[in-house]
């Protein structure tokens, strides 16, 4: 039954996203005063009149209502910083990134500082794109001084535990300066309740199980920036931040022998560990205008962190006897990065805008990893292949981007990026490989009127090696072992891609984004022989294509008779085929979902100062193939969360909200084979639910 509400539900979704656009292209009238919103040779410029009615507190609440905008922080889950530039600037400047990420710059600009929000939507010579489709320009207003924001929550977990945050912000002028510091700092109580049955090769029920994870996390972030305008030609600019964590989980667990209707203890679990690290990074940025042509920027990047786990004991006892044995596990792991980057821009003139320069990057991980068996007498350790080993990485880069305004209506952007790297790997597992890859773009954009815009994509893009795939990793609740790979190659994927962008209104935009990925050495698992068992393991299992087509729509619901309401929309649809390296069948990709939807509603009541809203998500069912077992993952009725506010008191914003309002969990369903998965030879079956309640949350936030 609850497969059909779901099929259900997806396809009313997927009829209004497809069907509603065309009504509100149609008949919605423009919104807000034409005052407010300024459009002119692909920039939109909103007032601040334009976020009334959304009551914002600081520069992240106007953003986020930039109607067809999304904030990215870029991929700063990459090395270096090539790739780590966001969509965001600030007075038609990037802030310093990866040791701040984007929603703080935004969280600490009060309201009052901000004179307008400029959406660049196409590439143009006097903005520095960097592949983004679209960006966002916070013009602040001149002679802005002292200024603070500050948010306060209070989070009640399904435990019934408290999870107090602050998160504050202060900025002032110092001499030629302005100095900004800032700390995030809190905790959380959650818990996640696990039910469990397994059944044999015919589908029989022999046991049963359910486990009660209580954690808690604590982090204290400080940070500070550092503005410098050192004369009218130059700029300085640093970030500091420092995020010091304690992670501690107390897990039992009983398990139960099934025959029929009956139901006998069988084992009891108790586990509980303590996790503390820490990170520590910095970005330098210097900026030098030569003349009015030629500019030079000069970038440094410095980040420290460390964790260490355990030794953690998982413990198993028999109801009748006491303990009987225990898995002791202990793990941590030190990374490093060191990056500079230096880049030359040159605008000859009004059409043309050139980038050229170069980065170098080192980076290393040491990662270790000891297990133990204690059996109540003796604590014998168990031998683990890779599990302590140390990868280090040398990467070097060159490049060169230019943008050219063709015409009124036409623009290009292209450009070609050359990475050497070499990766060495020393302790279990002893290897150096070196690589080289040409990494070119091309991007031509077509505005042809105010409302629609046309882009048309071609890139090649190279993924780096994750250093936490060389090393092994266990987890004893699940009673798996992923064997560390020091022989896969980053996947390389060349990718074709259009999109169509209409505006409707001055609150209203829709776009249609289809694109085709031809992927090489695709990232999976393979199966690694060892004298002590067979081990699945992160590597490449061959070439593999992805057709994908996403929606998003921002739309006012005046036309539907719903004053103030904005509804925003994200659909995205993933056709994934690789030929599966063990049965030779095609098959979807590992982890890769169908299927996405997020839907953001919200409504205003300006008189009573009142607003209400809720966001959903929702994911279809996944796929998991490893060597010995297939994983089925169902996140059964998507994630719901429903919020009131008032602005009524004091200038504050205060809100009230739910998190997981269906706390149905989440479903896997894991399937063991006897043998290799290509037999066909079913072992067992697995059946988990997972959950961690429904959540209540209190906040207040305002500015200083």
């Amino acid at each position: 039954m609850r497969g059909i509400l779901l099929n259900g539900a997806a396809g009313i979704f997927i009829g209004a996203f497809l069907s509603t656009p065309v009504l509100a292209i149609q008949d919605a009238p423009a919104t807000g005063s034409a005052t407010q919103v300024q459009t002119e040779a692909g920039v939109a410029a909103y007032q601040p009149g334009f976020f009334t009615d959304y009551a914002p507190v600081t520069a992240l609440d106007m953003v986020s209502r930039v109607p067809g905008f999304g904030l990215s922080n870029g991929d700063t889950s990459r090395r270096g910083l090539g790739d780590a530039f966001g969509n965001l600037l600030i007075n038609g400047r990037r802030p310093s990134n990866k040791s701040l990420s984007l929603e703080t710059v935004l969280q600490r600009i009060p309201v009052d500082d901000v004179e307008r929000i400029e959406l660049i939507q196409e590439a143009l010579p006097q903005y520095d794109m960097r592949g983004h489709s679209r960006l966002v320009n916070v013009v602040l207003r001149e002679g802005a001084g002292r200024s603070g924001s500050w948010d306060a929550r209070v989070q009640i977990s399904d435990s019934g535990r408290l999870g107090p945050r602050i998160i504050a912000s202060y900025t002032t002028p110092v001499g030629p300066t302005e100095m900004t510091f800032g700390l995030d700092t809190g905790m959380s109580g959650n818990r996640l309740r696990r039910r469990e049955s397994r059944h044999d090769a015919s589908g029989v029920e022999f046991a049963r199980g359910s486990d009660n994870d209580q954690r808690q996390y604590e982090e204290f972030a400080p940070s500070w920036s550092m503005n410098w305008d050192i004369n009218d030609n130059s700029r300085l600019r640093m970030d500091a931040r420092a995020n010091l964590w304690t992670w501690h989980r107390v897990r039992f667990a009983e398990y139960y022998s099934v025959s029929g209707a009956t139901l006998t203890p069988h084992r009891l679990e108790h586990n509980e560990t303590e996790n503390h690290g820490s990170l520590y990074s910095g970005t330098l940025s210097y900026q030098r205008d030569l003349n009015e042509e030629i500019s030079l920027e000069t970038m440094l990047l410095a980040t420290r962190e460390r964790w260490e786990d355990g030794p953690e004991a998982y413990e198993n006892y028999d109801p009748v006897s006491g303990f009987t044995d225990s898995i002791i596990v202990s793990a941590g792991a030190e990374m490093e990065e060191t990056a500079l980057r230096q880049t030359l821009s040159w605008d000859p003139n009004d059409r043309h805008s050139l980038e050229f320069g170069g980065e170098h990057a080192s980076n290393s991980r040491e990662t270790h990893l000891a297990l133990s068996e204690n059996d109540g007498t003796t604590i014998t350790p168990i031998d683990l292949p890779v599990a302590e080993t140390r990868v280090e990485e040398s990467r070097s880069e060159i490049f060169a981007n230019h943008v050219w305004q063709i015409n009124d209506r036409f623009s290009l952007e292209s450009g070609l990026r050359y990475e050497f790297s070499e990766i060495a790997q020393t302790g279990d597992a002893q290897q150096t490989r070196s690589f080289t890859y040409p990494k070119p773009s091309v991007t031509l954009n077509y505005r042809s009127d105010d409302r629609n815009r046309f882009r048309f994509t071609g890139r090649r893009d190279v993924d780096q090696l994750d250093f936490g795939k060389f090393a092994s990793s266990v987890d004893v609740t699940d009673n798996n072992s992923t064997l560390g790979n020091p022989d896969y190659v980053p996947q390389r994927t060349w990718t074709l891609e259009g999109e169509w962008e209409r505006r409707f209104g001055d609150a209203g935009s829709f776009s249609l984004q289809i694109g085709y990925d031809w992927v090489e050495d695709l990232d999976g698992w393979v199966s690694i022989v060892t004298p002590t068992g067979v081990f699945d393991a992160p590597g490449n299992i061959g070439d593999g294509t992805n057709l994908r087509v996403t929606g998003n729509l921002t739309t006012p619901l005046d036309t539907l008779g719903i004053n103030n309401a904005v509804l925003d929309v994200f659909l995205e649809w993933y056709d994934t085929n690789v030929e599966d390296p063990l049965t030779g069948e095609n098959r979807q990709w590992s982890g890769t979902r169908e299927w996405e939807l997020r839907l953001d509603y919200r409504q205003t009541f300006p008189q009573s100062q009142m607003a209400w809203g809720w966001d959903y998500f929702w994911l279809s069912d996944g796929e998991v193939h490893r060597s010995r077992e297939f994983q089925h993952h169902d996140n059964t009725d998507g994630d719901l969360d429903i919020y009131v506010e008032t602005t009524r008191f004091f200038g504050v914003t205060l809100r009230a909200q739910v998190d997981a309002v269906f706390n149905t969990g989440d479903d896997r369903q894991r399937i063991f084979y006897d043998g290799s998965r290509a037999s066909g030879i079913i072992d067992g079956i697995d059946y988990r639910n997972t959950s961690m309640g429904r959540t209540f949350q209190i906040s207040a936030r305002s500015t200083f």
